[in-house]
């Protein structure tokens, strides 16, 4: 009994001295690691090939505009999370992960928001992205996605980031699906150029081949519409030609309707 009692305190007194080690040495590793120092910034664009909103000199402008020149600080000096949702508030950065390297290097990998469409306002253009996030258009950059214009059913404050709050009949949300069809199909994405809202809510589509308007009516059901067409391109203008009609209309349920331009003979 009194051997079996040894061994256990033995065994207690390893654990303990192992825990405290550990911990000390735990402790030694973070003194050591807040005693380093900053000594430049890596700014990564994990999308510069697809968008140029934001510059990398823009990004350490913003870093040190609040909490001045970080290289020469030590660890415990910098707020990385702090970076981090202070570049969040920047309306064209979506994503952003600040961290410290052993080297002193602080690395900061940049996402940025990806456009579906530009929306013209009376109070200047915004880009909506995937997520129904809005934010202006910037004069370093341009993206080229189909513009929306004519009857806006929003009001859009100018300078205006972030989710639109008032919205009652959600149309935002209804033309970011637009945008998101449009950008998952890399045909229909090429083909649209610019779309336009009218007085009675009908959404008219100008595409770059072809001398007519599309009308799909209103947003809801597009693949049915997308996919009749799809139909008008394979099946009638190619045997009729592409200056025959002057407008085709989607909007009525399993129908193409197709206007003549008044100089062509029926």
């Amino acid at each position: 009994m009194f051997k079996k009692i040894l061994i256990y305190t033995g065994w207690s007194l390893l654990a303990i001295l192992a825990g405290a080690y550990f911990f000390c040495a735990e402790m030694l590793t973070r003194q050591n690691r807040n005693s380093e120092v900053c000594k430049g910034i890596r700014v990564t664009l994990l999308d510069s090939a697809e968008n140029k909103f934001v510059a990398k000199s823009e990004v350490i402008d913003i870093i040190e505009e609040f909490t001045g020149t970080v290289i020469g600080k030590r660890r415990d000096e910098i707020n990385l999370a702090n970076i981090e949702k202070l570049l969040g508030k920047r309306s064209a950065i979506k994503d952003s992960q600040v961290s410290l390297g052993i080297d002193g290097t602080m690395n900061v990998e940049i996402t940025q928001r990806r456009p579906l469409l530009r929306i013209e306002t009376a109070n200047g253009g915004f880009y909506i992205d995937e997520t129904g996030y809005l934010f202006p258009l910037v004069e370093t950059f341009t993206s080229y996605v189909p513009i929306v214009s004519g009857e806006i059913p929003l009001n859009i404050d100018k300078g205006h980031r972030g989710e639109l709050l008032e919205d009652p009949q959600g149309w935002s949300g209804k033309i970011m699906e637009l945008g998101i069809f449009l950008a998952e199909n890399p045909f229909w994405d090429a083909m649209v150029e610019h779309i336009y809202i009218s007085t009675n809510g009908d959404v008219i589509l100008s595409p770059k081949v072809g001398n007519f308007e599309i009308n799909i009516g209103d947003l809801n059901n597009l693949d049915s519409k997308f996919s009749r067409l799809l139909a008008f391109y394979k099946n009638i203008a190619p045997h009729e030609g592409w200056e025959k009609y002057k407008a085709v209309s989607l909007k009525y349920n399993n129908q193409i309707i197709c206007t003549l331009n008044k100089n062509k003979k029926k």
